[in-house]
């Protein structure tokens, strides 16, 4: 997705300009197709840790590049701005999405399973650069696997006369992914916090449903402010409908929550908003086209406000009596503290 709005931002700036001539013209399309074959070619010919952080990258620039031409390959004109062709494109990352993360939920590792895996780590021995991190991993994967294969005798023997290094240091883009979670953890415990995310999203469901209600009783010719020239037909009152459905979802997690039931009302906050985000937003690109991402980024913000809320929630009711730790190494054997 960052590469399409990339693309169609450099575009817009530049007022659409064409590579080409003399009656030819190159797409890109063509150089997404590029991207990918050299991602396949990485990962055919390498088999070192790198190669798979590229191959990831430069397979996921090439699939943005070719996926940003689908108006023109659905549309008998060759339509690159065919309006609900950003739909399109948004629902079929929502469905990758929600494909692999069902695959990753019913992914067991079996003790074959695990001994193929921890076997995938050997070719790192073999160039020196076998990496602590690896070698802990490599233990638990051989632990998963069954002990009475010769195999994994013979691979923890190869594990352990391997010659092992430091685990690399976090990358600048880890440590820093870090230090902005720690710093919204640091701010989500301050007092008041939750009830600001509250606050925001009660404004969030209050807009969406003036603004649905307006769009569905057609008061006055209203457009939705959620994008320009909304479709009062079938997307419309699609849209419409899914926007309802997340502020109802929004009213009875307020209700939950106005009687202390904190962990259930987390849940229908977390549903109302991936409503939104996997169904609203369908319809909101296909009539806003990619206008709607900013809509979207206010979605999953507040989606990872919640979760974050719901996770801190969760800690504390899995609190040992009422006392965390610090509480619990304070208590003598006698059970009262010191």
């Amino acid at each position: 997705m960052f590469t399409i709005l990339t693309i169609r931002t450099q575009l817009w700036l530049t007022n659409y300009p064409e590579l080409g001539g003399s009656g030819l013209h190159i797409a890109h399309l063509l150089w997404g197709g590029l991207f990918m074959v050299i991602s396949i070619w990485i990962g055919l010919i390498y088999l070192n840790r790198w190669s798979r952080n590229v191959l990831a990258i430069l397979g996921g620039i090439g699939f943005g590049f070719f996926i940003d031409e689908l108006g023109k390959f659905i549309t008998q004109d060759n339509n690159y701005f065919f309006k609900p062709a950003a739909g399109i494109i948004y629902l079929i990352f929502v469905i990758m999405f929600l494909i692999i993360r069902e695959l990753s939920r019913r992914q067991k590792l079996d003790p074959q399973t695990a001994l193929a895996n921890a076997l995938s780590l050997l070719p790192a021995t073999a160039v020196g650069d076998f990496r602590q991190d690896e070698a802990l991993r490599a233990a638990r994967l051989l632990d998963m696997a069954d002990q009475k294969d010769p195999m994994v005798a013979r691979a923890r023997e190869m594990f352990d006369q391997a010659s092992v290094k430091p685990s690399h240091r976090p990358s600048r883009l880890t440590r820093f992914g870090n230090r902005v979670h720690e710093r919204i953890r640091s701010i989500s415990v301050r007092p008041g916090f939750e009830k600001l995310v509250i606050v925001v999203l009660a404004i969030w469901a209050a807009i969406a449903f003036l603004s649905t209600s307006a769009l569905l009783l057609d008061i006055g010719g209203v457009q939705d402010a959620k994008g320009p020239d909304v479709d009062q037909g079938v997307i419309g009152y699609a849209e419409g409908i899914s926007t309802l459905i997340s502020v109802g979802l929004i009213a009875a997690g307020a209700w939950k929550m106005a009687r202390g039931r904190h962990a259930s009302a987390y849940r229908f906050f977390s549903w109302a908003l991936l409503v939104s985000i996997l169904v609203t937003r369908v319809f909101i690109f296909i009539e806003s086209q990619f206008a709607a991402v900013f809509g979207l980024a206010v979605d999953l913000v507040l989606f990872a406000l919640i979760s974050e809320l719901a996770s801190q929630d969760e800690q504390e009711q899995h609190r040992f009596a009422g006392l965390g730790e610090s509480d619990l190494a304070e208590t003598d054997a006698s059970g009262e503290k010191p």
